[in-house]
């Protein structure tokens, strides 16, 4: 047997429990053991991401699992997970990251680690801009100072330039619309989400003449 269950340069040397079959229990001969050189070469093992889909979520992470193939008795894997190769929704590319760890005594130097990619996509987050009702004294415009509800946004991404107006300048029961113009902040353009607007009563009153 070799000397260690470790990969590297080894030591073979004669097992004990050998038996000579002499008819007189061995004792005919003096029995000399030697040793040989060997080598215990490095098994490959494979960590290989799985496909996988999320919605956008303003990161890269992914819950889901690494597969693993090649390893050996009772070592293990610790530490393990991916990641999408940018936080952007669309199709991506799903990586194993760094910063596992081979539980097999020897520090993961009996193995010849290859990591595999596989594919992934990232679905747009749902972006509800609703304007609020409101009421205001007719001013010849169609101008609301209401603040528009934002319902959606992820991580630190913000949108700007959000206002909203009546459809009219008219004095009467009205409706509250968002304006276009506005701007998603999220570092792609606004293209990790989709965007629904959704509009609400108003009313403007009459101006005193």
């Amino acid at each position: 047997s070799y000397d260690s269950q470790n990969a590297g340069s080894r030591t073979l040397g004669v097992n004990s429990g050998y038996v000579v079959n002499d008819g007189n229990g061995g004792g005919n001969y003096t029995v000399t053991t030697q040793t040989a050189s060997g080598t215990i070469d490095k098994a490959a093992l494979t960590l290989a991401a799985v496909t996988g889909t999320k919605t956008y979520d303003a990161t890269t992470t992914s819950g889901g699992a690494v597969s693993i193939t090649g390893l050996q008795g009772s070592a293990t894997v610790g530490s393990l997970s991916k990641s999408y190769d940018s936080q952007n929704a669309g199709s991506r590319t799903l990586g194993v990251n760094s910063g596992y760890v081979v539980n097999d005594g020897n520090g993961g130097g009996n193995y010849t680690v290859t990591t595999q990619t596989a594919s992934g996509t990232i679905n747009k987050a749902a972006l509800t801009l609703a304007a609020v009702t409101g009421t205001k004294t007719y001013d010849s415009t169609t101008t609301s100072s209401g603040a528009v509800s934002i319902t959606g946004l992820q991580g630190l991404d913000t949108v700007g330039s959000l206002t909203q107006s009546y459809d009219s300048k008219n004095a009467g029961s009205r409706t509250l619309t968002v304006n276009g113009g506005y701007v998603v902040n999220d570092g792609n353009s606004g293209g990790n989400y989709t965007v629904t607007t959704q509009t609400a009563s108003g009313t403007i009153d009459k101006a005193a003449l």
